[in-house]
Parts: structure tokens; sequence; C-alpha cells
């Protein structure tokens, strides 16, 4: 006779388990703190609660790396439809994530307030609309300029990226460092020594 394990083994633990959240191991609810898991006992409805909301984290989270990560508009429109679906089906049972119930389930997940922004409430504080994340993109990938035409542009690049003049960086993003003179002709008053 083997007695039951209480605790995970490491190959079940999830590799992304961010501190102060729940997770689900082999059907049993945990939570992690400083990377103690500890069984989480509660009724059999706030542990549904917790399980809909870990759903939904996770679709989040995902869609959030997949647009920070430059993902296919279809990768985020799969995402975004799964996002709906889990929301749909968790409302339809437990009602608002930002409900009462809801909040004492998962409050000390690090993520209840994620999960709470995907609600836009009114003063009432009834659902007014689901955020935007479900239906459009709210991340752009940030994207650097690699080359400019005209030594103005250069400076706000420059200004903008390293906040000084940068002679050497500004000649790179007009094609090389023979472009300085011409620099510091066209700027002639706008920069100085």
């Amino acid at each position: 006779f083997v007695p039951e394990q209480d605790t995970p083994t490491v190959e079940e633990v999830p590799a992304e388990l961010r501190n102060l959240s729940y997770t689900q191991v082999g059907g049993k609810l945990f939570y992690n703190e400083n990377d103690n898991l500890t069984p989480v006992e509660v009724p059999a409805t706030t542990a549904e609660r917790i399980r809909g909301m870990i759903g939904l984290r996770d679709i989040t989270r995902d869609l959030i790396e997949a647009q920070l990560n430059g993902g296919s508009e279809d990768t985020i429109t799969d995402l975004q439809q799964k996002l709906n679906t889990a929301y749909d089906s968790f409302q339809a049972k437990y009602g608002l994530i930002n409900s009462t119930g809801n909040k004492r389930a998962f409050e000390q997940d690090s993520s209840y307030c994620l999960l709470c922004s995907l609600e836009v409430l009114d003063e009432d504080g009834k659902l007014e609309r689901k955020a935007d994340m479900f239906h459009k993109r709210t991340i752009k990938q940030q994207r650097s300029v690699d080359s400019v035409d005209t030594a103005s542009e250069a400076l706000a690049v420059c200004i903008g990226e390293k906040a000084c003049v940068d002679l050497d960086f500004m000649a790179s993003l007009m094609g090389g460092s023979e472009k300085i003179p011409q620099i510091v002709e066209d700027l002639k008053g706008v920069i100085y020594k």
C-alpha cells in the first residue's frame, strides 16, 4: 500500500507557475507561495469558480503574450474566441469576475486584478461591456526605427531613443559615419557642442 501524495512531483507542476497563484495538478487545486504548493481546501462551488478563473487567466496571459511577441492575426483571433467562449461560460455560471463571490474565491491570486480588467463596469457595478481585448489587439509590438532620410528625422529618433545627441547613432540611421559632416551642416543652429 502506497499512501496518496498530497504534494505533486516536480514533473507534474506547470513550468510557468507564478508566485501567489492557483494551479491545478492532477485535478487537484494548489496555491503557490514562494515555490511551496499548498493544497486548497474549499467548498466544491468555490473550487469550480477557481478552476474557471484559472482557465480565464491562462487564456488571457496567452493572448497578451501572443500580442507582445508578434503573434499572427489567426493566432490572436483564435485566442480571442477562446477567451470569449470561456468568459461567457464562466459568467453564465458564476456571474461577473468582479462579483463578491468570485473575488472571495480568487483574490489571493496575483492575476485577479488582470481578470477584473476584462470587464468594463458602469457606475452601479453592472457589466457595461467586455474589454477591448476580447475583439481587437490592445498591445502593439514596439518597432524601432532603423533608417531615416533626413538629419532632422535622425535627431528626433536619437532624442526619443537615447535622450541626447549621438552623432554616430544618427549617422548609422542615415547610412554610415560618412554622413556626420552632412548631419552637422544640416542641423547648424539646432545642435551644438
